[in-house]
């Protein structure tokens, strides 16, 4: 029976446990006046308030105002309260810039929206049914969906435009055959919209025209794309949990970008590649960009080839990065994240004074009387009398790490190596002693040069303690 099967998509839809009211979109057609009747006669069982909402798009001149009218007695006639509205589709379509048919659904859900908003309710239910679902799922094969797109239309989704509400479809199991049938054991009247025959709307010629051949190769071809949209969601849905499970792993976020790790990412599967940049393009950019299919393909490939300090453009103001290990996403002009380094500004050159030492931000610098003095940081021992400053990085520096037996390298190179990214080089805190590099700060960790590096008289003088 249809009323069990609303029953049941409503208890899967989760709605029935937390509302105490339900926004019903009514047209006046045989769907959303079957849909009104089968809630009326649960509302009981069901413990919700209903509340009727119908839209006036002004596309049919007194025919929509008709339809509008007929909402609004049948509302009073089974005492429902309803709010009926009406808009200027044709000047909103000129306004928003968009066709016809787009602005026709935004408005209506807009109008919806507004409606709940007012009644105090999360949920506005639909009346889309199976061969609805049928046509969305075959639109979405002409326009090039994936697999989320195969899955059409869920019982509970986000009401399109109003992420705070959901939109919840209990008829999506029901034919259009059968609602017809059921008005007419019903005795239900409905309204005819004649628009609904113009072929010249992308719905309707798909509908008459598509689906009128296609079934004449598989009479069942509206049961065949609803079983389609039911594999796909249960796909998608499995997919996305492996997507969550990669990204809590691999995907990490700062104020202006998120990263990537290279290394899991090249050893997913390519599903999840796919999902995973576009997870992290949906995080920056604005909720009408999307990543295309193609654009996606070649940043994997990008992803998969791009030497450390390569970078593309891939659209909405973003740019991407290959640092290393890590694959960045940011926004065009931020700042590289500093991650756990501790920066200094490019060009820093400060003397560090022995009665006063330095604190510059995170660093301190200090000078101990006794190696004891020194509790927590790291603790050099210098020439007495050297000139200690605190600077950034210059052309030529070299640097004497420890284990290397005092030989020195290029400063350039040993931070290749430790794998900085370019752009923090020149912010790299270097501690120097008479122009000698004795101390780089990587992060919580002070590097320090052999002690044969240092300059100066080999006998021990001062003692610096570096936090």
């Amino acid at each position: 029976m249809i009323l069990e099967r609303v029953q049941l998509a409503l208890e899967q839809s989760g709605a029935i446990a937390s509302a105490s009211k339900f926004i019903v979109a009514v047209s006046g057609g045989c769907d959303s006046v079957a849909l009104l009747h089968l809630l009326y006669g649960l509302r009981g069982q069901l413990a919700v308030e209903l509340h009727v909402a119908s839209l006036d798009h002004g596309l049919r001149g007194a025919a929509g105002r008709g339809d509008l009218a007929f909402v609004g007695e049948l509302a009073e006639a089974w005492g429902l309260p309803r709010t009926l509205g009406q808009v200027d589709a044709p000047r909103l379509a000129q306004q928003w810039g968009m066709g016809i048919e787009a602005t026709a659904r935004r408005a209506r859900y807009d109008f919806l929206a507004r409606v709940a908003r007012q009644e105090d309710s999360r949920f506005v239910l639909l009346g889309h049914h199976a061969n609805d679902q049928a046509e969305t799922v075959l639109m979405n094969v002409v326009r090039g969906s994936g697999l989320r797109g195969l899955g059409g239309m869920q019982i509970a989704s986000p009401l399109p435009g109003n992420p705070q509400l959901t939109a919840i479809r209990p008829l999506l199991a029901v034919t259009r055959a059968e609602l017809e049938q059921y008005c007419e054991t019903e005795d239900l009247l409905y309204r005819h919209d004649a628009s609904n025959w113009d072929t010249r709307y992308g719905r309707n010629f798909l509908r008459h025209e598509v689906m009128a051949s296609l079934s004449r190769l598989n009479p069942a071809v509206a049961s065949a794309l609803n079983r389609l949209a039911d594999s796909a969601t249960i796909d998608e849905q499995f997919i996305a949990g492996q997507v969550d499970a990669l990204a809590d792993a691999a995907l990490g976020s700062w104020g202006d970008g998120c990263s990537i790790s290279r290394r899991l990412f090249l050893e997913a599967h390519p599903a999840l590649q796919r999902r995973l940049l576009r997870r992290a393009f949906q995080q920056l950019a604005p909720a009408s960009e999307s990543l295309t299919h193609e654009l996606t393909l070649d940043l994997v490939a990008f992803c998969q080839t791009a030497r450390s300090g390569s970078g593309r453009d891939i659209g909405a103001a973003l740019e991407m990065r290959v640092v290393y290990d890590t694959i960045r996403i940011q926004r065009k002009g931020s700042p590289e994240p500093a991650d756990d380094y501790r920066l200094i500004p490019v060009g820093t050159d400060i003397v560090v004074g022995a009665a006063t030492g330095l604190e510059l931000g995170a660093l301190s610098i200090r000078y101990c009387a006794e190696a004891s003095d020194c509790h927590t940081g790291v603790l050099l021992v210098l020439p007495a009398g050297c000139e200690l400053r605190l600077r950034t990085r210059r052309a030529g520096d070299r640097f004497r790490p420890k284990g290397m037996g005092g030989r020195s390298r290029k400063l350039k190179d040993w931070m290749i190596d430790r794998k900085i990214p370019r752009r923090l080089r020149e912010q790299i805190p270097l501690l120097c002693a008479d122009g000698a590099i004795v101390a780089v700060c990587l992060g919580e960790t002070w590097h320090l040069a052999e002690p044969g590096g240092s300059p100066g008289s080999a006998q021990p003088g001062v003692l610096v303690c570096l936090d």
